[in-house]
């Protein structure tokens, strides 16, 4: 069993052996201290959006929160439930656009990384993008010109992370950025 009064778990780019997935199920039932949960970059997959949900309601002091591929559209009660939510990593979008309006974001959001996301679903992030000071794309799937108007609508933003752009996509805002060889 998981412990109650664990605060962080921290999984990411972790190889582990999944075998009943019951893992996140007992942190959403027993756990109402956790504050960071990270399994990014794992092969997780048997984690329940519900459990997900359960989670962000049970534990209110949850500001952090890395997960593998997820359909977006599933994680809209999770959003709602995580109040205090200030980073959010991973997700993915499988669905036409159309449905992507119901997705809103805890209004502490501040750093935010969406896997594979493409110029379709930008939409859902500019309403949100004053707020971010971090933005991860170093999964996105983006062009130059998408970046730099992702950019300049993040009026805040202080750490950009990326794998590789031209310089052109740098020259916004002034700010700070990682690149990742």
């Amino acid at each position: 069993m998981v412990s109650a009064q664990l605060r962080t778990l921290f999984l990411e780019d972790s190889s582990i052996i999944e075998k009943y997935g019951r893992w996140i199920h007992e942190i959403a039932m027993n756990n109402s201290v956790l504050e960071t949960l990270n399994f990014y970059m794992t092969d997780l997959v048997k984690v329940g959006f519900e459990d997900l949900q359960l989670i962000a309601r049970n534990c209110r002091n949850l500001v952090s929160v890395k997960i593998s591929d997820c359909e977006i559209l599933d994680l809209v009660g999770f959003f709602h439930a995580a109040a205090v939510l200030e980073e959010f990593n991973g997700g993915s979008f499988y669905n036409q656009l159309d449905g992507y309006a119901a997705v809103t974001f805890p209004s502490r959001l501040c750093r935010l990384g969406l896997t594979y996301m493409g110029k379709n679903e930008m939409p859902i992030v500019f309403p949100f993008a004053p707020l971010f000071k971090e933005l991860d794309l170093l999964y996105a799937l983006l062009d130059t010109e998408d970046h730099c108007l992702l950019i300049q609508s993040c009026p805040n933003l202080e750490v950009l992370k990326k794998f590789k752009i031209l310089d052109s996509g740098f020259n916004v805002n002034g700010i700070d950025y990682y690149v990742k060889s």
